[in-house]
């Protein structure tokens, strides 16, 4: 099967730049002939506290000319991660309308999962039950099934000398069962969003795909360099227990930098009016 791998798309009506480079990721993979695409997270722009956001992004995702899996990004329901309170409301909304938070897919001998990050070091019931429902396909696999999880934030850093920062990746408890419990032994493969740069690395035989966002960069002012940065989508080839990938930059895709975007400009300006309002309040 070939499967295109998408994140950071960050739909809006109020950014019409990341509308623009889902077309031309939309065109791209009607070219490359995948069968279907994998959506990291990050599906919307702000879905958290825009319902219309979520509805937007439902819609598109319904038009797209294969079916999508999507997995939930802190945009779509909020940080969460053990980092603010889990919102019930917030994942309801975000099932309403893109489709279930975690999920499972049987390629030839591949498994593949799809995670909501946002749950891992939450603390939550939802959290419990996506780990049984982890442990439930896990007490099903052989030793010949190859399993490839998909999911919103990083597993593993980079190397080891980076400085871990909060909200960077899933919190090291979640990591550390994933990437060194019970699916060791199967597995093969991790895609991951979140960054808005690209990586691929592998680590005691686990590939680890860092995927670019398709919307716009973040420059080096607003976030240390790790990785690549680029915006783009990926393409991967599953066969029979190997997994080949391919990184795409296609045209029609423009790499945007965030504080290019006149919502961001737009956004900019409103923070240096209401500081000169409080600098002028102060005064007097």
């Amino acid at each position: 099967m070939r499967i295109a791998l998408i994140a950071d798309t960050h739909l809006s009506s109020r950014v019409p730049e990341c509308l623009t480079n889902w077309h031309g990721a939309r065109a791209a993979v009607r070219r490359l002939g995948t069968d279907l695409t994998i959506n990291l997270g990050d599906v919307t722009f702000d879905g958290q506290h825009r319902p219309d956001d979520l509805a937007l992004a439902g819609e598109l995702v319904a038009q797209w000319p294969h079916p999508m899996l999507c997995v939930p990004g802190n945009h779509d329901v909020g940080d969460a991660s053990g980092e603010a309170p889990f919102d019930p409301t917030r994942r309801a909304a975000y099932c309403a309308n893109l489709g279930a938070d975690h999920w499972s897919l049987t390629v030839g001998d591949w498994l593949l999962l799809g995670l909501n990050a946002q749950l891992f070091g939450t603390g939550s019931d939802a959290e419990q039950q996506q780990w049984q429902w982890i442990d439930e396909r896990i007490r099903l696999l052989d030793n010949h099934t190859s399993v490839a999880l998909f999911l919103h934030r990083p597993l593993a850093r980079p190397h080891a000398g980076e400085h871990q920062r909060r909200g960077r990746y899933v919190p090291e408890p979640a990591s550390d069962k994933l990437l060194h419990g019970p699916l060791r032994r199967n597995l093969k493969l991790v895609a991951s969003g979140h960054l808005h740069q690209y990586l691929d690395r592998t680590v005691a035989g686990v590939r680890h795909l860092w995927l670019p966002s398709t919307a716009y960069l973040l420059g080096d002012d607003l976030q240390a360099r790790i990785g690549e940065k680029l915006v783009g989508l990926g393409v991967l080839d599953l066969g029979d227990g190997d997994a080949a990938f391919d990184l795409w930059c296609p045209q029609g895709m423009v790499p945007h930098q965030v504080s290019e975007l006149e919502f961001y400009r737009r956004k900019a300006l409103e923070r240096s009016r209401e500081r000169l309002q409080m600098l002028g309040r102060e005064a007097v």
